[in-house]
């Protein structure tokens, strides 16, 4: 029989709350499905009904924070609910039509989506960062953040703390090559990626020769890329795993698209439900933990042995897209939006 004092712990504990979720609606992306906001939206309202949660969304564009007698209010471009755009104001007026919210920190999530363009991230997370310091929650931390923006530093960090990744070097000038390949002691092919700014496979590359990752790499640093690379991993499949709190949330198996060598989601993979071994948990809560992650997706490669061996661990994505899990498994937003009802899940 249920304790009358655990009946009433769970009713205070468990308290509606608002999420505050900044996205940026891009027209260059808005033809990757992962980016798509109208997507985003329509997700995270659902799950959100379902929960019984609130949520108020803002676009970084326009957004700013201010203070009026120890309160703090978001002032933000409106939503247009058709399109999910922020409202532009009008340039010969110059009037914009600003929504002004009060922000409570024992109310609100601040849940940041979204892929910035390069030249405005910094503004962006400026103002991530002033919600942090004024003590709201936000998910993720921008530690966590900072350390997934980079594939590089990810890979550092996974390594320190005894994940197994492939094989990666970063490329630090234009003539950097040779060293870098040779660094992986592996042959060809092997892969190249962007260090940062890239959450949707676009920017990465299988190469077979060293003239080929010469090439690359010379474009990549006239565009001004940063640039690691990789052993590359033959396999059929890899999985997303979503962790929440030291807790799997979901997890599904992508398959390598057809002729390609990638299983994003937003570029077209099929996804599945996938349940995990003992050890692809263990190691998927450790690679968590390892970015200072609360929210977060974790993508590997399965051993050949999966009850036994460890997992390649490729990337942590401290943004991840919700939708791909959402279609292998059913209620997982839902569920995270549950978790936090519990205020002692709140920290």
């Amino acid at each position: 029989m249920e304790k009358f004092s655990d009946f009433i712990s769970e009713q205070v504990t468990e308290k509606p709350y608002r999420i505050i979720c900044f996205y940026h609606a891009d027209d260059v992306l808005k033809d990757i499905p992962v980016n798509n906001h109208l997507e985003m939206i329509n997700l995270i309202n659902n799950s959100a009904k379902k929960s019984g949660v609130q949520v108020h969304y803002a676009d970084y564009v326009g957004s700013y924070l201010s203070e009026k007698n120890s309160k703090v209010f978001l002032h933000s471009l409106k939503i247009d609910e058709k399109s999910g755009h922020y409202v532009k104001p009008d340039l010969k007026t110059k009037d914009a039509n600003y929504i002004t919210t009060e922000l409570s920190r024992e109310n609100d999530i601040i849940l940041y989506r979204d892929l910035p363009t390069l030249n405005v991230k910094r503004v962006w997370l400026d103002l991530i960062k002033e919600l942090e310091l004024k003590k709201f929650m936000v998910i993720n931390p921008l530690e966590c953040y900072d350390i997934c923006a980079s594939k590089y530093l990810t890979d550092v960090y996974l390594k320190e703390n005894g994940l197994l990744t492939p094989k990666t070097s970063y490329i630090n000038n234009i003539s950097d090559s040779q060293r870098a390949f040779e660094s992986l002691n592996t042959k060809f092919p092997i892969v190249l990626k962007q260090s940062v700014g890239s959450q949707t496979g676009i920017g990465v590359v299988i190469l077979e020769s060293m003239r080929s990752l010469d090439a690359t790499v010379q474009m990549g640093y006239y565009m001004e890329l940063p640039l690691i690379i990789q052993e590359y991993i033959k396999t059929d499949y890899d999985v997303r795993v979503i962790v929440l709190d030291g807790e799997i949330k979901g997890a599904m198996k992508r398959k390598i698209i057809t002729n390609d060598f990638r299983s994003n989601v937003s570029l077209g993979a099929d996804a599945e439900p996938i349940e995990l071994t003992d050890e692809e948990v263990k190691n998927s809560i450790a690679a968590a933990n390892a970015v200072k992650g609360r929210l977060v997706g974790v993508d590997f490669i399965p051993a050949k042995n999966r009850e036994k061996d460890k997992p390649f661990i490729l990337e942590v994505n401290a943004t991840p897209g919700l939708s791909g899990i959402e279609s292998a498994n059913k209620g997982t937003v839902s569920g995270i939006f549950n978790h936090f009802k519990n205020r002692e899940n709140w920290r």
